[in-house]
Protein backbone atom coordinates (compact mmCIF):
# COMPACT_ATOMS: atom_id res chain seq x y z
CA UNK A 1 0.00 0.00 0.00
CA UNK A 2 2.83 2.42 0.82
CA UNK A 3 4.95 1.58 -2.65
CA UNK A 4 1.03 2.59 -4.31
CA UNK A 5 1.03 5.87 -2.70
CA UNK A 6 4.60 6.13 -3.49
CA UNK A 7 4.03 5.75 -7.08
CA UNK A 8 0.92 7.76 -7.64
CA UNK A 9 2.66 10.82 -5.62
CA UNK A 10 5.27 9.98 -8.53
CA UNK A 11 2.70 9.86 -11.13
CA UNK A 12 1.47 13.33 -9.23
CA UNK A 13 4.75 15.68 -9.18
CA UNK A 14 5.58 14.06 -13.01
CA UNK A 15 2.07 15.69 -13.66
CA UNK A 16 2.77 19.12 -11.96
CA UNK A 17 6.24 19.18 -13.84
CA UNK A 18 4.74 18.31 -17.25
CA UNK A 19 2.40 21.77 -16.67
CA UNK A 20 5.13 23.48 -15.52
CA UNK A 21 6.91 23.66 -19.12
CA UNK A 22 8.14 27.35 -20.04
CA UNK A 23 6.33 28.04 -23.03
CA UNK A 24 7.95 31.87 -23.29
CA UNK A 25 10.88 30.41 -26.07
CA UNK A 26 8.42 29.63 -28.21
CA UNK A 27 5.26 32.15 -27.49
CA UNK A 28 8.66 34.85 -27.87
CA UNK A 29 9.42 33.00 -31.53
CA UNK A 30 5.72 33.30 -32.85
CA UNK A 31 6.18 37.21 -31.20
CA UNK A 32 8.56 38.03 -33.55
CA UNK A 33 7.75 36.05 -36.84
CA UNK A 34 4.35 37.28 -36.60
CA UNK A 35 5.48 40.86 -36.45
CA UNK A 36 7.69 40.42 -38.84
CA UNK A 37 5.60 38.85 -41.31
CA UNK A 38 2.36 40.56 -40.29
CA UNK A 39 3.63 43.62 -39.23
CA UNK A 40 6.66 44.80 -40.87
CA UNK A 41 7.11 43.08 -43.91
CA UNK A 42 3.65 43.99 -45.79
CA UNK A 43 2.79 47.26 -47.55
CA UNK A 44 0.06 48.02 -45.26
CA UNK A 45 0.23 50.05 -42.01
CA UNK A 46 -2.58 48.53 -40.74
CA UNK A 47 -2.02 46.36 -37.26
CA UNK A 48 -3.79 42.89 -37.99
CA UNK A 49 -6.00 41.34 -35.63
CA UNK A 50 -5.49 38.56 -33.58
CA UNK A 51 -8.02 35.54 -33.31
CA UNK A 52 -8.16 33.25 -30.10
CA UNK A 53 -5.69 30.73 -31.68
CA UNK A 54 -3.56 33.06 -32.54
CA UNK A 55 -3.27 35.14 -28.94
CA UNK A 56 -2.96 31.62 -27.31
CA UNK A 57 0.24 31.24 -29.37
CA UNK A 58 1.81 34.87 -28.17
CA UNK A 59 0.58 34.22 -24.64
CA UNK A 60 1.94 37.16 -22.34
CA UNK A 61 3.04 38.76 -25.42
CA UNK A 62 -0.25 39.92 -26.85
CA UNK A 63 -0.81 42.10 -24.15
CA UNK A 64 2.68 44.31 -25.81
CA UNK A 65 0.55 43.52 -29.29
CA UNK A 66 -2.17 45.30 -27.86
CA UNK A 67 -0.48 48.21 -27.32
CA UNK A 68 0.41 48.29 -30.84
CA UNK A 69 -2.85 48.09 -31.69
CA UNK A 70 -3.93 50.53 -29.33
CA UNK A 71 -1.92 53.35 -31.10
CA UNK A 72 -2.74 52.40 -34.35
CA UNK A 73 -6.77 52.76 -33.60
CA UNK A 74 -5.89 55.91 -32.78
CA UNK A 75 -4.34 56.40 -35.87
CA UNK A 76 -6.64 55.20 -37.93
CA UNK A 77 -9.23 57.28 -36.75
CA UNK A 78 -7.32 60.26 -37.02
CA UNK A 79 -6.65 59.58 -40.82
CA UNK A 80 -10.77 59.13 -41.07
CA UNK A 81 -11.02 62.56 -39.59
CA UNK A 82 -8.51 63.86 -41.73
CA UNK A 83 -9.65 62.33 -44.83
CA UNK A 84 -13.54 63.61 -44.03
CA UNK A 85 -11.94 67.13 -43.19
CA UNK A 86 -10.27 67.75 -46.18
CA UNK A 87 -13.15 66.43 -48.78
CA UNK A 88 -15.60 68.82 -46.47
CA UNK A 89 -13.14 71.62 -46.83
CA UNK A 90 -13.44 71.23 -51.14
CA UNK A 91 -15.20 74.29 -51.33
CA UNK A 92 -16.79 75.76 -54.87
CA UNK A 93 -18.47 78.98 -53.46
CA UNK A 94 -19.71 80.53 -50.43
CA UNK A 95 -23.08 79.20 -50.37
CA UNK A 96 -21.52 75.73 -49.85
CA UNK A 97 -19.39 77.33 -47.53
CA UNK A 98 -22.19 78.51 -45.55
CA UNK A 99 -24.33 75.01 -45.90
CA UNK A 100 -21.43 73.06 -44.55
CA UNK A 101 -21.20 75.64 -41.06
CA UNK A 102 -21.81 72.56 -39.03
CA UNK A 103 -19.92 69.73 -40.83
CA UNK A 104 -16.78 71.84 -40.30
CA UNK A 105 -17.42 72.59 -37.14
CA UNK A 106 -17.78 68.84 -36.23
CA UNK A 107 -14.47 67.83 -37.97
CA UNK A 108 -12.90 70.85 -36.27
CA UNK A 109 -13.39 68.74 -32.59
CA UNK A 110 -12.81 65.45 -34.67
CA UNK A 111 -9.61 66.25 -35.40
CA UNK A 112 -8.93 67.95 -32.27
CA UNK A 113 -9.79 65.10 -30.07
CA UNK A 114 -8.17 62.73 -33.13
CA UNK A 115 -5.13 64.62 -32.07
CA UNK A 116 -5.53 64.07 -28.31
CA UNK A 117 -6.56 60.36 -28.37
CA UNK A 118 -2.96 59.78 -30.48
CA UNK A 119 -1.49 61.44 -27.77
CA UNK A 120 -2.67 59.47 -24.90
CA UNK A 121 -1.95 55.95 -26.76
CA UNK A 122 1.31 57.32 -27.59
CA UNK A 123 1.84 57.90 -24.37
CA UNK A 124 0.49 54.84 -22.42
CA UNK A 125 2.76 53.12 -25.36
CA UNK A 126 5.99 54.39 -24.41
CA UNK A 127 5.00 53.82 -20.74
CA UNK A 128 4.10 50.75 -20.94
CA UNK A 129 7.59 49.89 -23.20
CA UNK A 130 9.63 51.75 -20.74
CA UNK A 131 9.02 48.73 -18.20
CA UNK A 132 8.97 46.01 -20.22
CA UNK A 133 12.19 43.66 -19.99
CA UNK A 134 11.63 42.71 -23.66
CA UNK A 135 14.82 39.61 -24.70
CA UNK A 136 17.73 41.02 -27.16
CA UNK A 137 16.13 38.85 -29.60
CA UNK A 138 12.89 40.60 -29.58
CA UNK A 139 13.26 43.90 -28.96
CA UNK A 140 14.73 45.61 -32.52
CA UNK A 141 12.06 43.61 -33.89
CA UNK A 142 9.11 45.47 -31.91
CA UNK A 143 11.10 48.80 -32.16
CA UNK A 144 10.91 48.64 -36.51
CA UNK A 145 7.27 47.52 -35.94
CA UNK A 146 6.44 50.49 -33.68
CA UNK A 147 8.06 52.65 -35.38
CA UNK A 148 6.17 51.87 -38.74
CA UNK A 149 3.18 51.77 -36.98
CA UNK A 150 3.04 54.82 -34.50
CA UNK A 151 5.72 57.01 -34.61
CA UNK A 152 6.42 57.55 -38.93
CA UNK A 153 2.50 57.42 -39.17
CA UNK A 154 1.97 59.95 -35.98
CA UNK A 155 4.66 62.08 -37.14
CA UNK A 156 3.51 63.01 -39.91
CA UNK A 157 -0.56 63.29 -38.57
CA UNK A 158 0.65 66.16 -36.41
CA UNK A 159 1.75 67.65 -39.22
CA UNK A 160 -1.33 67.12 -41.10
CA UNK A 161 -3.32 67.83 -38.69
CA UNK A 162 -1.96 71.31 -38.19
CA UNK A 163 -2.37 72.06 -41.64
CA UNK A 164 -5.99 71.01 -41.59
CA UNK A 165 -6.86 72.66 -38.79
CA UNK A 166 -5.64 75.82 -40.15
CA UNK A 167 -7.36 75.72 -42.88
CA UNK A 168 -10.67 74.54 -41.34
CA UNK A 169 -10.41 77.94 -38.43
CA UNK A 170 -10.31 80.34 -41.67
CA UNK A 171 -13.10 78.51 -43.18
CA UNK A 172 -15.08 79.00 -39.98
CA UNK A 173 -13.86 82.66 -39.82
CA UNK A 174 -15.61 83.08 -42.97
CA UNK A 175 -18.56 81.04 -42.12
CA UNK A 176 -19.40 82.94 -38.60
CA UNK A 177 -18.54 86.31 -40.81
CA UNK A 178 -21.18 85.39 -43.45
CA UNK A 179 -23.70 84.68 -40.51
CA UNK A 180 -23.00 88.00 -38.32
CA UNK A 181 -23.39 90.01 -41.26
CA UNK A 182 -26.00 87.99 -43.27
CA UNK A 183 -28.44 91.38 -43.88
CA UNK A 184 -25.54 92.89 -45.77
CA UNK A 185 -25.05 89.78 -47.79
CA UNK A 186 -27.08 88.24 -50.18
CA UNK A 187 -25.65 84.66 -51.35
CA UNK A 188 -27.59 82.83 -53.98
CA UNK A 189 -25.93 79.47 -55.79
CA UNK A 190 -22.30 80.70 -57.03
CA UNK A 191 -22.87 84.45 -56.39
CA UNK A 192 -22.42 86.70 -53.41
CA UNK A 193 -23.85 90.83 -53.11
CA UNK A 194 -22.52 92.12 -50.55
CA UNK A 195 -23.89 96.18 -49.75
CA UNK A 196 -21.59 97.91 -47.83
CA UNK A 197 -18.12 97.92 -49.03
CA UNK A 198 -16.72 97.87 -45.81
CA UNK A 199 -17.80 94.11 -44.67
CA UNK A 200 -16.89 93.37 -48.79
CA UNK A 201 -13.27 94.61 -47.76
CA UNK A 202 -13.38 92.22 -44.97
CA UNK A 203 -15.02 89.75 -46.60
CA UNK A 204 -12.15 89.36 -49.40
CA UNK A 205 -9.22 89.64 -46.69
CA UNK A 206 -10.97 86.58 -45.15
CA UNK A 207 -11.28 84.67 -48.26
CA UNK A 208 -7.72 85.60 -49.42
CA UNK A 209 -6.52 83.95 -46.01
CA UNK A 210 -8.79 81.06 -46.84
CA UNK A 211 -7.41 80.40 -50.48
CA UNK A 212 -4.11 80.62 -48.78
CA UNK A 213 -4.29 77.38 -47.58
CA UNK A 214 -5.33 75.97 -50.75
CA UNK A 215 -1.37 74.64 -52.21
CA UNK A 216 -0.96 73.09 -48.20
CA UNK A 217 -3.84 71.21 -48.31
CA UNK A 218 -3.59 69.92 -51.58
CA UNK A 219 -0.16 69.06 -50.43
CA UNK A 220 -1.55 67.35 -47.08
CA UNK A 221 -4.27 65.01 -49.12
CA UNK A 222 -1.34 63.46 -50.91
CA UNK A 223 0.21 62.90 -47.89
CA UNK A 224 -2.40 61.69 -46.61
CA UNK A 225 -2.83 59.02 -49.20
CA UNK A 226 0.90 57.61 -48.55
CA UNK A 227 -0.76 56.68 -45.24
CA UNK A 228 -4.00 55.21 -46.37
CA UNK A 229 -4.05 51.26 -46.23
CA UNK A 230 -4.06 49.18 -49.53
Amino acid sequence: MRIAFQFISIVLLSMAIAGCVNKEPEQRAAFIAWLQTQVIDTADRRVPALDETQRDALGDYADQYAVLSAVDNAVQQQMQNLTNAFEHEELASLAQLQARHQTLLADRQALAAGQEALRQAQAHAQSERAEWEQPADLQPVYTKAYDKIATQPVGVLDELTAIALASLDDALRVADFLTKHADQITIEADSAAVRDPSVQRELNQLLDTLNSHAAAVEQAQARLQTLQPL
